[in-house]
């Protein structure tokens, strides 16, 4: 696997230099990384070459190409046990039921972890995946949020909770929440597709169906579900 930008591999170097195989920089910039390279203690895989080379090898991502490439080993989902913690007072997990927008993965993903999420949960078909972009998109994250590829998403959701998790639909028709909303000390925020939503069995199955408030305007129904997300843990943040 190939991630390339400042951002993303900085990241890498920073909390999972082991995962690197590779890593490439431009030799015209090579003071701005010795230190980071020698820190990470990866002098012997590191290559300065011409920036050419680097277009050469990510030709397919020119803009985020910059000044670095790593090759690293393909990001591993973490199991469900790992997610959540059986012992722990107060959780948030995030559900993306089929969403598929690599952009909106990224974006969620860095919100999850400046909001403090535990980990985030993806069904194993129908949906982004977690990739070269992802690492991108969202800004490294990646690379210290914990996810889990669930087989079954509504059995995943059946074992959280009974392991005392509550479930928070976000649907345009669910209950509007107020400023003295509260969610439950373990909570799973369950997010749908752009186009379709939640699916009908797992918002059946939900505890609660909840809603954001929006002006009403013609032609622009709801929010993008990765700034829905961002605004409902902003509350949940504020009301646990």
């Amino acid at each position: 696997m190939i991630i390339s930008g400042d951002n993303a591999c900085l990241s890498c170097l920073l909390h999972n230099p082991s995962k690197a195989t590779e890593v490439l920089i431009n030799k015209e910039k090579k003071a701005n990384y010795l230190k980071i390279i020698e820190k990470s203690n990866l002098n012997k895989i590191t290559r300065y070459v011409d920036k050419k080379e680097l277009q050469r090898i990510d030709r397919d991502n020119l803009r985020q190409s910059n000044d670095i490439i790593i090759r690293r080993e393909e990001y591993s989902p973490s199991s469900l046990a790992e997610i959540y913690n059986a012992n722990k007072e107060k959780s948030i997990i995030v559900v993306l039921d089929q969403l598929t927008d690599q952009n909106n993965l990224g974006n969620i993903i860095r919100t999850c972890l400046l909001m403090n999420v535990n980990g985030i949960i993806l069904p194993e078909h129908s949906s982004a995946t977690i990739s070269g972009s992802t690492a991108n998109t969202s800004a490294g994250a990646i690379e210290i949020l914990k996810f889990h590829i669930s087989k079954n998403l509504n059995r995943s959701l059946e074992e959280l909770k009974k392991n005392g998790y509550w479930t928070y639909s976000l649907d345009m028709k669910g209950e509007l929440i107020s400023k003295n909303f509260k969610f439950d000390k373990k909570t799973i925020i369950i997010v749908g597709s752009e186009g379709k939503g939640i699916r009908k069995n797992i918002l059946t199955n939900s505890d609660f169906i909840i809603s954001l408030p929006q002006d009403k305007i013609e032609g622009i129904d709801s929010y993008n579900a990765a700034n829905s997300l961002a605004m409902t843990l902003f509350h949940h943040r504020l009301n646990i």
